[in-house]
């Protein structure tokens, strides 16, 4: 080293020595530079010398304009953005053929501060949890509950105001209570007016959790026999299964997104819905793949698209765990996915029974959660409704069409008909009719454009919106009816029929950046 200092010196004294025996000069009034990362900045640098001078090559994010007077030259330099979360560093020489300086430019990265996740959940005894950091700057902590306290981690400089490292560890104290907490974390930067937020959620202490296989009545029907909607979840460990906590929470959401919307809401009563506990080895949803497979209970695992799978079997075997379930009633079972995807299926069989597949979409309403158990659960999985939605700019195939007559010869599938004859189709009594404007002749449904009639615009069969069409609330009010063992004219229904669809339902009928949910599983045949 002291060699290579020896030589670079002797180096620039022979450099000078040449210019002073010639009088060839070159000066510049600074060597080096420093710019921000916007590129709004300009710098400039005086060149003085006595003979003609060049500079070298540039990087592409330098840009310099040079201006000559009586004095010398004024070289203008500046930068493009720095995007990145690197400095950029070179060095420019500008020489005669005698003589030469130079100048190093250096650009600061774009400032950087944020967290890795912006929520994450930890269990109620003490823990630590070692929380990442996407930064480039120095930064405070701020935490905003006295059970979490930061433990000094690797790279992180003593002073809790002055951070550096891209980790910390937070220390966190037991929960003694059985309410589940929360505290922010806070990382933060004045200078550059950087900050971001980490929401910690504790699990309350489980005095009780639900086992495997619990079965808890949550609604009972005001007639003796109600109609049976049983809801399960798939991907939640036991840490979930806390009376009161996650696995809880999540079903009653799925309950309450069930009965928004009509005709649910107001025929809420017939039912008869349960709670079924189960355990599952890991967290989430698998995908199809061998790679992809998760240990949850019963086997959800995503396919192409939007599509879901399931263990069917396992499912119905869970839910026929509540005792004095009729075995000759159908049973709606609604399987909340532990995950945010959107995306659902409906398995649904002959003699009544379905599946509906419902992940908790965090997706913008219509598809979000809520709208995944309307068109799922609420849709295909109770009302054996038909999507409604165009997929193909073609006529209906025939065999198509022997489908679903094939399921209307059952009941089911009766949203949709194969005549645009307003006096001939299945709806025909309500078009025409006072409060029932909507109602009328829209071709286009079941994927294809031609030769099949749906009887409104648009409804939550074509994209999930909150709204049944009146053919669609018919056909759901029937059910009912037929499964808690009453009848119902439709003069009975209209009397309770709430016609006026939400704002949203007016939006056009589905275009083509809409995704549809997984195609429905029609089997005919029995469930086991």
């Amino acid at each position: 080293m002291r060699f290579a200092k020896y030589i670079g010196a002797l180096f620039l004294a022979c450099i000078l020595w040449r210019c002073e025996e010639e009088n060839t000069f070159l000066s510049i009034s600074n060597h080096e530079l420093t710019f921000n990362w916007t590129g709004e900045q300009v710098e400039t640098i005086k060149i003085s010398s006595n003979a003609e001078w060049n500079v070298s090559i540039i990087p592409d994010w330098l840009s310099l304009r040079t201006v000559n007077d009586a004095e010398g030259s004024v070289v203008y330099i500046s930068a493009k953005k720095n995007t990145t979360d690197t400095n950029r560093i070179c060095h420019i020489s500008f020489f005669t053929p005698d003589c030469e300086e130079t100048l190093w430019v250096t650009q600061r990265a774009k400032e950087v501060l944020g967290f890795a996740l912006e929520r994450d959940t930890v269990i109620f005894s003490e823990s630590e949890l070692v929380v990442e950091v996407e930064n480039n700057v120095q930064y405070g902590i701020h935490v905003s509950e006295e059970w979490l306290s930061i433990i000094k981690q690797n790279n992180a400089s003593i002073g809790i105001n002055a951070y550096t490292g891209p980790r910390f560890t937070l220390k966190i104290d037991a929960n003694i209570n059985s309410e589940e907490r929360e505290a922010k974390i806070v990382v933060s930067n004045e200078r550059y007016g950087l900050s971001d937020t980490l929401t910690v959620v504790q699990a309350g202490n489980p005095h009780e959790y639900y086992t495997d296989g619990t079965c808890i009545q949550w609604q009972q029907a005001d007639y003796p026999e109600g109609v049976h909607l049983v809801f399960m979840g798939d991907g939640f460990t036991w840490e979930s299964l806390t009376v009161g906590g996650a696995y809880e929470r999540c079903l009653k959401e799925a309950v309450k997104h069930f009965f928004s919307i009509e005709p649910y809401k107001t025929y809420r009563d017939c039912f008869n819905v349960y709670m079924v506990a189960a355990v599952s080895e890991e967290t989430g949803v698998g995908n199809s793949s061998q790679l992809g497979k998760v240990g949850n209970k019963f086997g959800s695992a995503y396919g192409m698209g939007t599509a879901i799978t399931c263990n069917s079997d396992l499912v119905f075997e869970y839910a026929r765990k509540i005792e004095d379930l009729p075995e000759d009633k159908p049973l709606t079972v609604v399987l909340v996915l532990n995950d945010d995807k959107y995306a659902g299926t409906a398995v649904l069989y002959a003699d009544g029974n379905s599946i509906a597949l419902c992940p908790m979409s965090t997706e913008a309403a219509p598809n979000d959660f809520e709208g995944i158990v309307h068109h799922e659960a609420g849709g295909h999985a109770f009302g054996f409704l038909c999507d409604e939605y165009v997929y193909y700019q073609r006529p209906i195939p025939e065999n198509r069409k022997q489908e679903v007559r094939a399921w209307q010869e059952l009941g089911f599938q009766m949203n949709l008909d194969f005549t645009g004859d307003a006096s001939a189709v299945l709806w025909k009594d309500f078009i025409g009719r006072a409060g029932y404007e909507e109602a009328g002749v829209y071709e286009g449904g079941f994927e294809y454009q031609y030769g099949v009639w749906r009887s409104e615009e648009n409804s939550c069969m074509n994209n999930n919106i909150p709204y049944y069409n009146v053919q669609s609330r018919w056909s759901i009010v029937q059910r009912i009816m037929q499964l808690s063992g009453r009848t119902c004219s439709m003069e009975e229904f209209m009397e309770k029929d709430v016609t006026e669809p939400p704002a949203i339902a007016s939006k056009a009928h589905a275009s083509q950046e809409f995704v549809p949910l997984g195609e429905p599983q029609w089997i005919l045949g029995p469930s086991k």
